[in-house]
């Protein structure tokens, strides 16, 4: 059975706080298994509460920059998780924080650069998965 360690990122329209958790993905070539190995929410600070529900006011490059801060913060909070429990973590998965979301209409968008994750965790990102919706 082969084990893939991944850390999983969730920000939701409640905006209580960032969603963070590690997480043991298994397979046996027939069937996958997971067990949440740490979890937790990390509570959003004023600043970012207002940031993220005010961000659908913004311009393109504001949205931007928005998202790259968004994505160093991300990245911080994350390289703090993983320090704290002493993980190794293969990839990170972060869905973002969503800031406009129109499925009917082909169109969503998520910010939290990945890119920004990658470089304070110097983990591989993942990101940017709801663009098929």
């Amino acid at each position: 059975m082969k084990d893939f360690k991944v850390i999983g990122l969730m920000s939701g329209s409640s905006l209580d706080g960032l969603d963070i958790a590690y997480i043991n993905f298994s397979h046996d070539n027939k069937k996958w298994f997971f067990q949440i190995i740490e979890a937790g929410t990390v509570p959003y600070t004023d600043y970012w509460r207002k940031q993220l529900s005010e961000a659908y006011n913004k311009d393109v490059h504001e949205l931007e920059k928005l998202s790259k801060e968004y994505g160093r913060y991300l990245g911080n909070i994350t390289k703090k998780f993983i320090y704290k429990y002493e993980l190794s973590p293969r990839l990170i998965a972060s869905h973002g924080h969503t800031i406009f979301h129109r499925p009917e209409e082909r169109f969503t968008l998520q910010i939290g650069d990945g890119q920004e994750i990658a470089d304070a965790t110097a983990v591989m990102t993942i990101c940017d998965f709801r663009s098929e919706d």
